[in-house]
């Protein structure tokens, strides 16, 4: 899409609705512009968000196994561009777009089709007319717009379907609320990332409430070297190196995948550097741990969890009272998922 100037008015005007939204918000979109407008800012960050969960779910090589994707809530289709890119569309037959917003779903469908021009784009009113069977459902940013009752809805809306990618916003309250999502969804799916286990997730008991699920995305150079972005991060006053988010991907049992995660972890949030040391909270087969790494123990691999790659897996291979004492970062040589149709 060609560069468009930036109009503060209307990037005011939608982020003032994004930080307030809380239950059903209506529509977003005044104008096609609106639709530009976002698309080129707003969607552009929300993309690099799906760009680092897709990294992390092909750490352990999961793959589009299904031949629909379904956009729920989609906008201006970022999340669905950003899966193609990823994976290509050998596999796809057929995108279907829904959101609240008719301009939306247009402008979603135009852009697909514009780069996709051979895949067959769709927007539909009643999604109780699709068959979801072999389909990826795909959802951003859209929880906390939502009431319980919709969440429910949603949740039996992907339970019939074959493969969920999720992904929403770092913040405490977002992250908490995909977690009872992940929750729901378990008796009809194997979770595949970021979760290392596919057991009830321990961020739910009771000494955990102060933790949240999130990682951090990493812009591209695109974001420190190209003047509108410049521009937008001054007046917008937003910070383009934080990119927080918190993401599910999970497979129906019928795919059969399985997690060969054993002896992994995650490094969950940021870890926290002090003196000589850092803490780190982590994601592990036996629960959540919060841990001690001295830089005296292993150099190596402080130095590497000191760059902050956010939501890599990590062997720890030993461990002794709370502190890491050896171990090594997992990149490439995670073997992959098993993947059978169930006959």
């Amino acid at each position: 899409m060609e560069l468009v100037a930036p109009d503060w008015e209307i990037l005011h005007r939608l982020r003032n609705r994004f930080l307030n939204a809380s239950g059903s918000v209506g529509l977003y979109w005044e104008s096609a512009n609106d639709l530009v407008q976002y698309h080129q800012y707003f969607a552009s960050r929300i993309g690099w968000k799906w760009d680092a969960a897709i990294s992390q779910a092909k750490q352990v090589d999961w793959q589009l196994q299904s031949s629909q994707i379904l956009d729920w809530g989609c906008g201006t289709g970022i999340a669905t561009l950003r899966i193609l890119e990823a994976f290509g569309t050998d596999k796809v037959t057929e995108v279907i777009l829904w959101d609240h917003s008719i301009a939306a779903t247009s402008f979603a469908q135009k852009t697909l089709q514009e780069k996709y021009p051979n895949l067959k784009v769709t927007f539909v009113n009643d999604l109780s007319s699709i068959n979801l069977a072999d389909t990826l459902c795909l959802a951003s940013h859209v929880l906390n717009e939502l009431s319980l009752t919709d969440r429910e809805s949603l949740n039996r809306l992907f339970s019939q379907s074959q493969q969920v990618f999720w992904v929403e916003p770092g913040s405490y309250d977002s992250s908490r609320l995909l977690l009872e999502q992940r929750e729901e969804l378990l008796p009809h799916f194997n979770p595949i990332a970021p979760c290392i286990c596919a057991l009830p997730c321990p961020m739910k008991e009771e000494a955990n409430t102060i933790h949240w699920c999130h990682y951090f995305a990493k812009p591209p150079i695109v974001a420190f070297t190209e003047a509108h972005w410049a521009q937008f991060s001054k007046v917008m006053e937003i910070d383009l190196r934080s990119l927080p988010y918190s993401f599910i991907v999970m497979d129906s049992l019928k795919l059969k995948s399985r997690q060969l995660t054993a002896g992994k972890s995650r490094v969950l949030g940021r870890p926290r550097q002090y003196k000589g040391y850092t803490r780190i909270y982590s994601c592990d087969e036996n629960g959540h741990n919060d841990y001690e790494l001295w830089k005296r123990e292993d150099k190596t691999l402080w130095k590497t969890i000191k760059k902050n790659k956010s939501g890599t897996l990590y062997e720890w291979t030993r461990i002794d009272s709370g502190k890491i004492l050896a171990g090594k970062i997992v990149e490439g040589a995670l073997e992959s998922l098993k993947i059978q149709w169930e006959p």
